[in-house]
């Protein structure tokens, strides 16, 4: 039985803060909330010293989570004596505008990138006011490096696209700027979590395929009743649309699908002690054995696995990704409680607005919004390279999704033709961007894998080994692969560099 469970052993578990954001940065309402952030002082060297901005994102970060990045806060800030600050996303975690009466359709239109981008730049004037640093061409001017890991990795990139006269330079890492683009085939996610498992255990994407159609054959002719017992489901279901022999079904299919999303996510690094090597040696074995129950119970170990933590996406979203993998499940996890592991909100469902999967609860419910509106990702099911049953994605399926869930029309295109997110746009409208990519993930068919423009810093660095944001939300040291190691080499480079840039320009230097 393979146990997968939510790790923040990685993590800096620190004190929370609250900042008076704005409700609304676009209108004339002078309407505040409570936005939680983290703040790490133990290296800043005082004005004239950076500040490190991580970027919250879709998920809450609770105090034993504090600050993602070790790398970050311990070597980083410690390098160029930094400040480091940590916004909390609005709609996720603490950060809530109206707090639990916050979810209502007319409330969230105040929910999406556009709002959270303007908090982080409102945020970090109002810190660099607080830590006495004054404007950009003085010497006691604090550039601003922002940071981020998968969505959060899309925010810093924009934070510095968009708002360049607050952002100095941003490093962006494993973000899915090419899905939001809408510029990845639907199949290209799911074929690379397949040709990653198949890399970390030979012969694994043939036996999940065929779990997985065992599967699926099992259910079509089980009753409710028997699935429920088969997979030992907690009782009692959930109720609404989530009830109901084929929406079980279904809901079972894509948690476990989400699962393996999720392990090639964390496969770092890549050898024989990761949640997906040991899932991948579950299936192959019971593969090895033949026979339906064998298949079905390493389906039904898969499931059981992720009822360890709250939500298959573990706490705070990608942006902080540890799994944690035990020969053997805990003594107490009797069932695979579903209600856990679904979305918050009326006619919630596993599958969701993001096929790699949403999360469990309010956080769940947000990102399920988020890619229902302006953040929709084309991820589908159906190459014969995947090891997953046929399920394509459609426009129409998502457009029937959310407005059911939310009442909105999703807007694939609207921030990739209000910025401009091709290469050439950015060539055209930014600099001192790097954009790091994880080979093994899923998630780098979206990224930007080529440098755009080394002479204004908009640089790509690959790493052949690396997960999802491997080089930043891993523990470091000696354990690291080489090309992480010289990644983190280049970056510190890359950033004395950039650093040394803003300091030594004129104060009205156009910064772009």
């Amino acid at each position: 039985v393979i146990a997968v469970s939510a790790s923040f052993a990685h993590a800096l578990p620190a004190t929370p803060h609250w900042f008076d954001q704005k409700v609304d940065h676009f209108s004339t309402s002078g309407a505040t909330f409570k936005q939680r952030y983290y703040v790490h002082t133990e290296h800043f060297g005082g004005p004239g010293s950076p500040i490190f901005v991580i970027m919250g994102g879709e998920g809450g970060i609770p105090p034993e989570v504090g600050f993602y990045y070790p790398w970050v806060v311990e070597v980083l800030a410690k390098k160029f004596q930094a400040l480091v600050l940590e916004p909390e996303h609005r709609f996720y975690g603490a950060s809530l505008p109206w707090g639990e009466d916050s979810f209502t359709q007319e409330r969230l239109q105040v929910m999406n990138t556009q709002q959270a981008l303007a908090d982080t730049a409102h945020f970090i004037r109002s810190q660099q006011g607080d830590f006495n640093c004054t404007k950009r061409g003085t010497a006691g001017y604090c550039p601003v490096h922002t940071i981020g890991g998968s969505y959060p990795g899309f925010l810093s990139a924009m934070m510095r696209l968009r708002y360049p006269a607050v952002v100095d330079s941003a490093h962006a890492a494993s973000a899915p700027i090419r899905f939001y683009a809408q510029q990845v085939d639907q199949y290209a996610y799911y074929t690379k979590v397949t040709e990653s498992a198949e890399r970390s255990f030979a012969g694994c994407p043939h036996a999940v395929l065929s779990a997985f159609l065992t599967m699926e054959a099992y259910m079509r002719n089980a009753t409710a009743d028997d699935i429920a017992q088969h997979f030992s489901l907690c009782t009692p279901l959930p109720e609404g649309r989530a009830a109901g022999k084929d929406q079980l079904a279904d809901n079972l299919l894509f948690l476990a699908e989400q699962t393996f999303a999720n392990l090639n996510m964390a496969n770092y690094p890549p050898d024989n002690k990761t949640g997906l090597y040991k899932a991948c040696a579950s299936f192959v074995a019971a593969a090895s054995q033949g026979g339906q129950e064998g298949a079905l119970d390493a389906m039904r170990s898969l499931l059981l696995s992720t009822s360890l933590s709250s939500s298959s996406k573990l706490a705070s979203g990608r942006a902080y990704f540890q799994t944690a993998v035990a020969a053997e499940r805990p003594l107490g996890e009797s069932c695979f409680n579903l209600q856990k592991q679904l979305p918050a909100g009326q006619s919630a469902t596993a599958r969701c607005g993001d096929w790699s999967g949403c999360g469990a609860g309010h956080d769940g419910e947000m990102w399920d919004y988020q890619t229902c509106t302006f953040e929709v990702e084309q991820i589908g099911f159906g190459s014969a390279a995947q090891m997953f049953p046929t399920r394509r994605w459609s426009k129409e399926w998502l457009q029937n999704h959310c407005r059911q869930r939310f009442g909105v029309s999703p807007q694939p295109l609207a921030l990739a033709e209000l910025w401009g997110l091709e290469d050439s746009d950015l060539r055209a409208q930014t600099s001192r961007i790097v954009f790091t990519n994880g080979l093994n993930d899923g998630w780098s068919v979206g990224g930007i894998l080529e440098d755009l423009a080394p002479e204004k810093g908009l640089l790509a660095i690959n790493l052949p080994n690396g997960a999802h944001h491997s080089e930043l939300s891993h523990s470091y040291g000696q354990s690291d692969t080489p090309d992480v190691q010289a990644a983190h080499a280049q970056i510190i480079e890359v950033l004395g560099r950039w650093l040394l840039e803003v300091k030594d320009a004129s104060p009205c230097e156009v910064h772009v």
